[in-house]
């Protein structure tokens, strides 16, 4: 069916619209017909998507497009308002309209979608004999509130019967917390905080803990005495003790973190997470193969994976070694935007994806990196397509879904990421900016089954727009996301992390660009908007191409294996947290209590306390002490040198430091946190003693020597002759990995927020590297 619309020149002073595109406007006139509706065979088919309510396509929708856009939606998500940076020249070469994008397929065929057998599991034969539920795991997510106690495991189990690997989900439940208690010498009168002479024994505390087990309604628990070290900076906690351990049921609420008694003095352990409890007790050091004892089947679907399993005790999940990683499912994705002039809401109105269904971590990158690509278009309320857009897609002979809305565009991408299922996600500034416009424009236009963005069935979306973008991180569990530009801010130096100063730098290829105000200008003819579309596609070829390059996945996963952490947070870059997740390892390792997670609450007040007024005058902002004093910084000798310069550079001057002198916590002595606090005006740069030379090594140094030394066994491979290419390469990211690790060691000592946080073993450090600095000046 054809409807008839008016078109106005701009030249002609009627009250009607005004159109936007007249080259667009100009060829519909001259042809004499009208733009028509989208016909049926060209609309979006859904395979098995289970939408809602039906998506119209049509002339029909476009009219009553502006009309359904005045109203607002019933709950407003925080607005990303700000487009993604892009240069501002419009680089759009006429010599490239209709180029051949998109026909540069590598092996285009496509996995044979594998049916499962939803009765019965995958099972695998174990070390003895038994059946064991053998998958590995990639990704890991819990919800402390809604599903105490529960971890969910993402990974890949293999499938006999297809000869293939699909994606599935354990949920390790019954995760029990774990405090300990640690007795006092003498009874403290709980009124007056008073010690008495009364001797505390371990059946004291017991009864104690019974007593408070009634207040905090905690049901049911368990306890035993055992002995553990403790090395940190808590005043008053000894070195060695007895302590009373206490398990209990997740779903029972948790101690303070500060709790007293008149028996005990203090309880560690009352925030730790049952995911880092989970890796911590049964000794998993990132993606690995696990076996499941006697797995059961879920009897409710909890994701969006082909199998389910569930671990109903977390001692029942054992690791399996020297099995090397599966091949994942990668996808990398690019999407443009533009601003709604009404609500300046950023709407996509193209986006495209490059995807892998074989990319293996322990090889070279697969060239080219993708094997098939999907592109979808919309268009922005106020823009049609032009009249011979179909025609010409129709001639591209390219692979592009045309969607009437922005909801049905985003209908359409949420049915191939659960048909194509990725196992990685691959973006450029995806955190920053892609990854919450995608989920604010899911909730604005209402679009079912928005969880299928990640792997775990959820129905209401996280708040979004909180702090440190948790929300959306969270909102794609189960599925890694990898942003290039966090990634390249590590591995490399560059002016700018921009994806075309990347393209330059990392691949020597130009990029062009096109500013988001300046892309419904692209909507006036068909060539202009093919290029609109290459652009998306191109963009996430570049990305794609910038992470094979920079190897960042296999770096990744090196790096998580050695730290012990989760991959999802290794690729979001915190460098903090793998290296507290190595020393976790480390000292539950050896038997020693570890430090708390500190609460935000508590690290915002430290930090405050750490800070001075600057001027009182208005508008004088506040000021952080310097914590104790860096390495030394010579002033520059102004001159011209035109004969020789001497560079000088320290290999790994502070992890050599550490070893060096035996730098830990088990060995150097000094004040408790809290002591410290009261003597800090009057000595505030006050440098502890270096260990005794014949003192057994510490924790932190024989882990740093055991990087370093793993280091040179990874470098003394790699010149051994007629070595294979991929093992090389393997070898060479190995050993990156762990030069990375060792050198940021020293980081977990002087940064506040970390648990490890020890400013005299900082201040140490870095006194000693001044020391060194300058003996070395004085030989010069």
């Amino acid at each position: 069916m054809f409807s008839r619309r008016v078109h106005h020149w701009p030249h002609q002073r009627s009250k009607g619209k005004r159109c936007l595109f007249p080259n667009s406007c100009q060829s519909l006139n001259q042809s004499l017909s009208p733009f028509p509706s989208l016909p049926e065979d060209n609309s979006l088919q859904f395979d098995g998507v289970d939408f809602d309510e039906p998506m119209e396509v049509g002339l029909e929708q476009e009219k009553e497009g502006p009309a359904n856009e005045e109203e607002e939606p019933e709950t407003k998500p925080a607005v990303k308002v700000e487009p993604k940076a892009e240069p501002q020249d419009l680089v759009l070469l006429s010599g490239k309209l209709g180029g051949t994008w998109g026909q540069e397929e590598g092996d285009s065929e496509a996995p044979v979608e594998v049916q499962v057998d939803p009765s019965r599991l995958p099972l695998a034969e174990g070390p003895e004999g038994e059946l064991m539920f053998r998958f590995y795991w990639l990704d890991a997510f819990e919800d402390q509130y809604s599903q105490p106690g529960v971890v969910y495991l993402f990974g890949k189990v293999w499938i006999e019967s297809a000869k293939a690997h699909v994606s599935c989900c354990v949920s390790v439940k019954n995760i029990e917390r774990t405090m300990h208690f640690l007795p006092r010498e003498r009874k403290v009168n709980p009124k007056t905080g008073e010690e008495t002479d009364t001797p505390v024994g371990m059946m004291d505390v017991y009864q104690e803990v019974n007593d408070l087990s009634e207040k905090f309604k905690i049901m049911k628990f368990k306890s035993k005495k055992v002995e553990k070290s403790y090395a940190f900076e808590i005043a008053d906690v000894p070195t060695e003790s007895e302590y009373l351990e206490v398990r209990y049921s997740a779903e029972y609420p948790s101690l303070p973190s500060d709790l007293k008694g008149a028996t005990f003095s203090k309880v560690f352990g009352t925030n730790t997470s049952s995911l880092e409890h989970f890796l911590l007790s049964r000794k998993i050091k990132g993606p690995c193969w696990l076996d499941i004892k006697t797995p059961q089947l879920s009897s409710v679907p909890v994701s969006w994976c082909k199998v389910e399993a569930v671990a109903m005790r977390s001692d029942l999940v054992t690791v399996v070694k020297d099995l090397p990683p599966p091949p994942l499912t990668v996808m990398s994705i690019s999407l443009k935007t533009v601003q709604n002039p009404k609500t300046h809401h950023n709407e996509i109105v193209s986006l495209a994806a490059l995807v892998h269904h074989r990319f293996h971590l322990d090889k070279a990158p697969p060239q080219p990196p993708y094997q098939t690509h999907f592109c979808v278009v919309s268009k922005p309320n106020d823009c049609i397509f032009p009249y011979d857009f179909m025609d010409a897609v129709k001639k591209k002979n390219g692979k592009v879904e045309i969607a009437a809305t922005e909801r049905t565009l985003l209908g359409f991408f949420l049915a191939k990421m659960h048909k194509l299922d990725p196992d990685i996600v691959v973006g450029h500034d995806i955190f920053g900016f892609d990854l919450e416009v995608l989920l604010q424009r899911i909730t604005v236009c209402k679009v079912p089954h928005w969880s299928k963005i990640g792997r775990l069935k959820r129905s209401n979306m996280p708040k979004l727009g909180g702090r440190s973008g948790f929300a959306e991180k969270s909102a794609t569990c189960g599925r890694l996301v990898c942003d290039v530009e966090i990634s390249a801010k590590e591995l490399i130096r560059c002016k700018s992390y921009h994806l075309t100063e990347l393209a330059a730098q990392v691949l020597k290829t130009e990029r062009a660009t096109i500013p988001a105000e300046n892309i419904k200008n692209l909507y006036s003819d068909s060539p202009h908007l093919l290029y609109l579309l290459e652009l998306t596609w191109t963009d996430a070829k570049l990305i794609l191409q910038i992470m094979c390059e920079l190897n960042v996945l296999p770096l990744a996963l090196q790096i998580t294996n050695i730290a012990g952490n989760v991959l999802s947070r290794t690729l979001m870059g915190g460098r903090s947290e793998r290296n507290e997740y190595l020393l976790l390892h480390a000292f539950h390792d050896k038997n020693y209590i570890v430090p708390d997670k500190p609460s935000f609450k508590k690290a915002q007040q430290e930090l405050a306390e750490g800070e001075e007024e600057g001027d009182s005058g208005k508008g004088k902002s506040r000021r952080k002490k310097a914590a104790y004093a860096g390495g030394l910084v010579l002033d520059p000798k102004v001159g011209f040198y035109d004969k020789f310069v001497l560079l000088l550079d320290f290999n790994s001057l502070y992890p050599s430091i550490i070893q060096e002198f035996n730098i830990c916590f088990t060995t150097v002595q000094r004040e408790a946190h809290s002591t410290r606090k009261k003597t800090e005006e009057h000595d505030p740069d006050e440098i502890p003693e270096v260990p005794d030379a014949d003192l057994e090594m510490g924790i932190l140094p024989k882990e740093i020597r055991k990087l370093v030394e793993r280091r040179k066994q990874v470098k003394q491979l790699m010149k051994a002759q007629d070595i294979n290419p991929d093992l090389y390469l393997q070898y060479d990211i190995r050993q990156k990995a762990l030069k990375l690790t060792a050198n940021s060691m020293y980081g977990c000592l002087g940064f506040s927020f970390s648990r490890f946080y020890a400013k005299p073993l900082a201040a140490l450090v870095t006194h000693k590297g001044r020391e060194v600095s300058y003996v070395l000046l004085g030989i010069l």
